[in-house]
């Protein structure tokens, strides 16, 4: 039993790696939506109906986004919806091959600082190649960090986290 939840941690932290395009964290955040609120005060802004939320290649969507900025400058966005989605290209490895990471999710939080994005209820992250999925992670709660490429699933269906890995061969 611990070999199996051992092999598990280390499955959850290999799949899907995780990598954003690194020039993105360098380019603006542009939200658009059918309403807007801000609070000065309170250092929020809140988006709803129809939330897109674009920064380089990442895109969040959902139908709510709250956007808080930190005492230290950064922003934290938690966005909800029906399911709301994630997508970013990774920085390129192998020269031909696009990756792309997304996620979809009944709550997506983004926080800046980190680069941390965590994904829960229903939780669904796919990694593809040239349009492809190659790999896949379901949980609960799905956390990773787009800097240092680490993921952590939550299991659901019983406390149980799920991954589909494509065999080397077809990659």
């Amino acid at each position: 039993m611990k070999r199996i939840a051992l092999f598990t941690l280390l499955l959850a932290l290999a799949v899907p790696a995780v990598h954003a395009e690194s020039k993105d964290r360098e380019k603006p955040i542009e939200v658009q939506a059918n309403h807007f609120y801000g609070d000065e005060l309170k250092q929020t802004a809140t988006y709803t109906g129809s939330v897109q939320v674009d920064q380089g290649t990442m895109r969040l969507t959902g139908q709510k986004l709250v956007l808080q900025e930190t005492a230290s400058g950064y922003r934290k966005g938690t966005l909800t919806g029906q399911l709301a989605t994630f997508r970013q290209r990774r920085d390129q490895k192998v020269k031909g091959v696009e990756e792309w990471i997304s996620g979809k999710a009944e709550q997506i939080v983004y926080e800046e600082q980190t680069g941390i994005v965590t994904l829960t209820g229903q939780a669904l992250v796919e990694r593809s190649e040239n349009g492809i999925v190659k790999d896949r992670a379901r949980g609960s709660k799905i956390v990773y960090d787009t800097i240092r490429s680490r993921t952590i699933i939550q299991g659901s269906n019983g406390g149980r986290a799920s991954t589909v890995i494509a065999p080397r061969s077809n990659r």
